[in-house]
């Protein structure tokens, strides 16, 4: 019946649900449960921008799960991309801006102009009108849950699009507007629980997906979460969650894995420092709750901050154990096999530390001058999250690695974070899917870009990004001399990841095999120096030992 259906869709040349333009109109219209929405064409691409998919979390919605949108009369104009979520107005322009110093550019991002209104998504399709149901890729931001939107430049689908899928943008709530727990939310919630508003708005778009993306050509039935550093986490979440089933079938976790970079904070830490929180809140009511959905955004998050600093620390951007969209640590999720069932790609970059010590108020600069201190102390502090994936290893691995620091520094600092932090669970991660029967591609992003700044920076955290979406032109990272290999390695990686959304195999004629883990030989892809992609074996780094069986005994306790 499917075929049937299509093969009739294409004799009329109209998508599903699609409503001719009227007369005058220089858009596509597409006909959704909640309206009408009028797009923008760039050639054959269609692109609708801002559209709502849930109730602005505004008033007594602020802290709510996400609701349903209003419906709306007459043709909804969806040409421009709706707010940011609130954030600082620098945005991610504190993260660059170093970056660009190391290379010997001066860069200054434009403001971020935010709102508590932000619950948006951008949609992109290949050509219009629409021929056929075409693979769906839901891309999660990364900033640390603070920081960041979908309709950032360096998200503009058109190249990624070209190789015949859809892409889905979404903003998300952020920061204490998003991860904020407090006893009266949880009390008020019928599930019992707060904090994660921020993932349950990515829940909300992927359902809002499911409902809606057939309207733009794209098979709801064929989905591929990704994302990036804190995007990646949050799809790591959704991936254990049992709230996600039925919502995709793939994801694409970029340098951010879902265990071994910390874990979610039980709901009684975030209850504590949200009861803080709203104790200092100006107000008549008893209720700090009150008080705090009384003030104005920037009021709240200055609030938080200011609570934060003085008796919390790392609480801004964090997920929860709510009992309801998690219940137990991803890894345990893992290890015992209750995480969906999804084939998976993922990866790394060569040196994802150097970017945040280059944001640092003391960061080096240049690589002859590390500040090897405070790269020490976070070495040392990871030693109990390590513990669960090294076990009786765990103080051998981190004398290993601190002896090499004191001859190689700042060098052997970035590789024993990437081996620790990110590659071993990353292996880990591979080899329980793997073991729970699905498909899982690994790989490691070693392409660093000629010029001042790379002996610092290597293949920093993030750089893959603009390779992803042939970004090079964006001026978030123009400043980067780039060169034509670099653009031959982009359409190569772009290829692998649509691809791999298409059928969950990242391989097609013409490109190096890419061979599915198997914890015997343990294969991933590198993108190396040279900008080439070279099948290589023998994923995981020292003292970390990735049998499923060893894996389950170690993580199931967790």
């Amino acid at each position: 019946m499917r075929l049937l259906h299509g093969i009739f869709l294409l004799s009329l040349l109209v998508p599903a649900g699609a409503v001719q333009p009227r007369s005058g109109s220089t858009g596509p219209v597409v006909q959704l449960a909640a309206g009408r929405l009028r797009g923008s064409l760039r050639g054959s691409l269609a692109v609708f921008s801002g559209i709502p998919y849930a109730a602005p979390p505004v008033g007594p919605l602020r802290w709510r799960e996400p609701q349903p949108v209003a419906p709306w009369s007459g043709v909804r104009d969806a040409t421009r991309p709706g707010s940011s979520c609130v954030q600082s107005v620098d945005g991610l322009n504190p993260f660059i801006s170093p970056l660009a110093a190391l290379y010997g550019v001066s860069y200054k991002g434009q403001p971020v102009p935010s709102s508590e209104d932000c619950l948006y998504l951008n949609v992109w399709t290949p050509s219009w009108p629409v021929k056929g149901a075409l693979p769906v890729m839901v891309w999660l931001h990364g900033g640390s849950n603070t920081a960041g939107s979908g309709a950032q430049p360096t998200y503009d689908g058109t190249s990624l699009v070209a190789h015949g899928v859809i892409l889905v943008t979404i903003n998300y709530r952020l920061g204490v507007l998003g991860f904020f727990s407090h006893p009266e939310l949880t009390r008020e919630s019928p599930h019992h629980s707060s904090g994660n508003y921020g993932l349950l708005d990515q829940f909300a778009a992927l359902h809002w997906v499911r409902q809606n993306i057939a309207q733009f050509g794209g098979d709801p039935g064929n989905v591929t979460l990704f994302g990036e550093s804190a995007g990646s986490i949050d799809a790591g979440m959704l991936l254990v969650s049992p709230l996600s089933t039925g919502l995709f079938r793939r994801v694409i976790l970029e340098s951010g894995p879902p265990f071994g970079l910390g874990k979610p904070r039980p709901l009684a830490d975030g209850e504590a420092f949200g009861a803080a929180v709203g104790k200092a809140a100006p107000g008549k009511s008893q209720s700090g709750l009150e008080n705090l959905r009384a003030l104005p955004p920037d009021e709240v998050v200055k609030l938080a901050a200011k609570v934060q600093k003085e008796q919390f620390k790392d609480q801004a951007g964090a997920s929860y154990f709510d009992g309801w969209l998690l219940s137990q640590a991803p890894a345990r999720t893992f290890a015992i096999g209750t995480m969906q069932k999804a084939d998976v790609m993922v990866g790394l970059n060569g040196r994802e530390l150097s970017a945040f010590r280059a944001m640092a108020p003391a960061a080096p600069k240049t690589a002859d001058k590390p500040a090897a201190g405070s790269a020490f102390q976070t070495v040392g502090k990871a030693a109990d999250g390590l513990r669960p994936l090294y076990g009786s290893w765990t103080d051998a691995t981190l004398a290993l690695y601190l002896a090499k620091a004191l001859f190689n520094r700042t060098v052997a600092l970035d590789q024993a974070a990437n081996d620790t932090m990110l590659a071993c669970p990353i292996g880990a991660l591979s080899s329980l899917m793997t073991a729970g029967g699905q498909r899982a591609y690994v790989y490691q992003f070693d392409r660093s870009i000629p010029g001042r700044g790379e002996s610092a920076l290597g293949a920093f955290h993030g750089l893959e990004v603009p390779f992803v979406f042939n970004a090079f032109a964006d001026p978030s990272w123009n400043w980067l001399p780039f060169t034509g290999a670099d653009r031959q390695l982009s359409a190569t990686i772009e290829m692998y990841w649509t691809n791999f959304a298409k059928t969950g195999n990242p391989n097609s004629p013409g490109l190096p095999n890419w061979s599915a883990w198997t914890s015997d030989d343990e294969p991933f892809m590198e993108f190396t120096h040279e900008a080439q992609a070279v099948p290589r074996k023998g994923f995981s780094p020292h003292f970390c030992y990735l049998s499923p069986d060893r894996l389950k005994r170690q993580l199931a306790d967790q």
